[in-house]
Formats: C-alpha cells, sequence, structure tokens
C-alpha cells in the first residue's frame, strides 16, 4: 500500500479525519465529483509519474509498457464516476495534501485567491491547487481564475523549455566546435614537440662532433708545439710537413660544425617559442572549453517545478572513460545537480571495489571504447544483479555521456526520472 493511504478516513458527515486527531475543516468533494477541468491538472501536476504507476499497480492494472501520457489518461478517464481507481486516487490524495492544505479549505474566494497567487509565484502551488478543486465551498468563478492561471502558467513553462532546448542545442555546437579546434591544435602541438625533440636529438650529435674536434684540435696544438721547440736546430721531418694543411682542415670543420650548431639551436628557439604560443592557445581553449560546460550545467540547475528535478537525486557512476578528463565528467554531472562517482574500470585484481559503486550509485555509464570486454561483461552482470539501470556509451566524450542525460528536447531523459 502507498505510504499514508491509511493516514485518512472521511466520516460520513464530510470531516477529514487523521489517525492522530480531528482536522477542523468543512467537508471536501470526492475526485469523482470534482469539476471536469480540475481532473486532468490534479492527477499530472499532484501525482508523479512513480505515484501514478504504484496507484495503478495497487489497482491491478498493467502499466509496464504503457508510455506516461496512456497512464495519465488511464486515471483520468476513471474520473468520471466511483470506482475502485478513482476511490484509490481520492484517499491517496486526501493523504498526501489534506493535512497541509486544511486551511485552505475554510478560505474566502478573495483570500483564497490572493493566497493562490502567491503560491503560483513560489513555485508551490500544488496545495492550493488540490484545495481549489475539492473545495465545495468555493464559488465557480474562483475555481475558473484558478483554473486559468494554472493553465497559463503551464503554457509558459512549455515556452520556456522549448527557449532552454533551443539554448542547449546552441551551446552543444559551440561546445562541439571548440572540442574540434582543441583536438586539432593538440594535434599540432604532438607534431611540433616531435618536431622540436628531432632537432634536439641531431643538436646533441652535433655537439658530440664539435667536442671530438675540439679534442683532436688540442692534440693537435700540443703537437705542433713540441715539433716548434725543434723548428729551428732541425729540418723539419716527412711525417710534420701535413700538420698545418690537417690543422687548418680540422680549423675548417670545427667552424662548419659551429655555425650548423648556432643554425639549429635558432631553429630550436624558433620552434619552442611556437611550442609556447601553441600551449597558451591549447590552455586557453581548454578554459573556455570548461566555461561552456559549466554555461551548460548552470543552465540545468532546478527546482521542484522542473522536469529535470530528478536528477538531482542521482549518484552517477562512471567506469572507464579517458582517467584525464575525469574532472570534465565531476564538472557536467554535479552541474546538472548529480552525484559523480568514477572508476577507472580495471578489473585485474578483482572487481570487489566496482561492485561496491556499483551498489551505492542509481546509473552506471560504461564507454565500450575505453573498457576490455571482460571489463564491459562485468559492469553488465553486476548491473543485473543489483538490479541497476547500466547505459553502454560507444564513446567517453562529454556529448555521449549528455546525450545519455538529457533527452533531444532539453529535459532530463525519462529512464533517469523513473529511477527508484
Amino acid at each position: 500500500m502507498l505510504e499514508g493511504e491509511n493516514n485518512l478516513k472521511n466520516d460520513e458527515d464530510g470531516v477529514i479525519r487523521h489517525e492522530d486527531g480531528l482536522l477542523h475543516c468543512r467537508s471536501r468533494l470526492r475526485f469523482w465529483r470534482v469539476a471536469s477541468f480540475f481532473k486532468c491538472p490534479l492527477v499530472g501536476m499532484c501525482l508523479t509519474l512513480s505515484e501514478q504507476k504504484q496507484l495503478l499497480k495497487r489497482a491491478g492494472v498493467p502499466c509496464t509498457r504503457k508510455s506516461p501520457f496512456e497512464i495519465h489518461e488511464i486515471l483520468v478517464a476513471c474520473s468520471n464516476d466511483e470506482n475502485p481507481l478513482s476511490r484509490r486516487i481520492d484517499d491517496f490524495l486526501s493523504c498526501k495534501f489534506g493535512k497541509g492544505a486544511a486551511a485552505w479549505l475554510v478560505l474566502e474566494d478573495r483570500i483564497f485567491m490572493d493566497r493562490f497567487r502567491a503560491a503560483m509565484r513560489s513555485g508551490e502551488f500544488t496545495e492550493a491547487l488540490w484545495a481549489a478543486a475539492f473545495n465545495p465551498g468555493l464559488s465557480m468563478k474562483c475555481r475558473g481564475e484558478v483554473f486559468g492561471e494554472g493553465h497559463m502558467a503551464m503554457h509558459c513553462t512549455a515556452e520556456e523549455r522549448m527557449t532552454f532546448a533551443r539554448e542547449m542545442a546552441r551551446r552543444q555546437r559551440e561546445s562541439n566546435d571548440l572540442r574540434r579546434e582543441l583536438k586539432d591544435t593538440a594535434r599540432r602541438c604532438r607534431l611540433m614537440r616531435k618536431e622540436i625533440e628531432s632537432h634536439q636529438s641531431d643538436r646533441a650529435a652535433l655537439r658530440f662532433a664539435v667536442d671530438l674536434l675540439e679534442k683532436e684540435k688540442n692534440e693537435l696544438r700540443e703537437a705542433v708545439s713540441e715539433s716548434g721547440i725543434r723548428a729551428c736546430d732541425a729540418e723539419p721531418k716527412p711525417e710534420t710537413c701535413g700538420l698545418p694543411r690537417d690543422h687548418d682542415e680540422l680549423r675548417r670543420r670545427l667552424e662548419e660544425a659551429r655555425r650548423q650548431v648556432e643554425v639549429l639551436e635558432e631553429k630550436n628557439g624558433r620552434l619552442s617559442a611556437q611550442l609556447d604560443q601553441q600551449m597558451d592557445v591549447n590552455r586557453h581553449f581548454l578554459v573556455e572549453l570548461r566555461t561552456v560546460i559549466a554555461e551548460m550545467t548552470a543552465l540545468n540547475r532546478c527546482n521542484a517545478s522542473c522536469p529535470a528535478f530528478d536528477l538531482c537525486r542521482k549518484r552517477i557512476l562512471v567506469v572507464g572513460g579517458i582517467t584525464r578528463m575525469e574532472a570534465l565528467y565531476r564538472g557536467l554531472i554535479e552541474g546538472s545537480g548529480g552525484i559523480f562517482e568514477y572508476h577507472d574500470g580495471y578489473v585485474k585484481k578483482g572487481a570487489k571495489a566496482l561492485e561496491c559503486s556499483l551498489r551505492r550509485a542509481d546509473v552506471v555509464l560504461c564507454p565500450v571504447s575505453c573498457n576490455s570486454h571482460a571489463a564491459c561483461s562485468i559492469v553488465k552482470n553486476l548491473g543485473r544483479k543489483h538490479n541497476k539501470p547500466v547505459y553502454m556509451l560507444p564513446n567517453s566524450s562529454l556529448s555521449a555521456i549528455s546525450r545519455v542525460i538529457w533527452g533531444g528536447d532539453g529535459t532530463v531523459n525519462e529512464c533517469f526520472g523513473n529511477i527508484p
């Protein structure tokens, strides 16, 4: 039985009684006797989708394969007369709103409308809506005004959702462009780094050659010095006649090696400056990308009237993915109101830690491109074992995770909202 379903009972005189005492309020209408234009808003605004499914299940109506709209139609259709399902809805709404909305049932029309408008501005108007529908003392004019303001509020919400969806699509396109530009920048940085490493290797080889030439030069200088001592008293020997020519050749080779070293050092300096500049550009794009992600997640902040409100209570576990992007995953999920948890996907030492994380999570995201076949199988088996929803993503990008969480219209994926 639904929580609190038996806490309220209606006496024959219409007074609502609690188990802990009597609520002093006028008698109320029953669900099948309220004005017809109130029945749809009562089901859609005063009952969550989870509560609607529970009511159908308790009444013996199968709803496993039914869409939210089909469930809504069944509940509204049963309100035409008294039946087991309409009585169950009536009792549940009384349990949910009877105590909190008791004070509304004794208000006059003018005071009721003033307080109802204040509740609409605050977003907490479900109790007032229930009281307006079930209060037999309100005039038809007052009920019409309540319905009209609620109806126009729904139109405004739909327009805001479409605007939000368009803004999200624009932000997504900008994010994709920045991500592609960042990828190209990283590729250019890798090519420049390889070129610099190649020049540094050539420079080291030239330095080694210069050192050898310097060593040979010093040896020749010592030999020339020793032979010069006897130059005045002895005729030059045949083996020493070629020393000046060898010395000049070594000097020429040494000067050429020095020029090559200077050229390479100059080129290395230019490449280093280009690399530093490219790294600055890379950091700039990374900051812009994080700013876009922060703005996207800021748009996702919600309150109790937002369709994405249920995500605020979900713990999202990401298994695998790119480890250095963990901070970006965290920013996306926690910025959307979720609780982020990460596992690197390595299960060589056992899957106990992974199972502990999965048991705590409400939803599991597993990119197949960054995990082994064995790790993906373990995640699927653990998800079935602990009855956790597991989403196998084609890759580990932020857009892949965002597409799972957010639907095409900018609202939270229905599967996320239905998680118990």
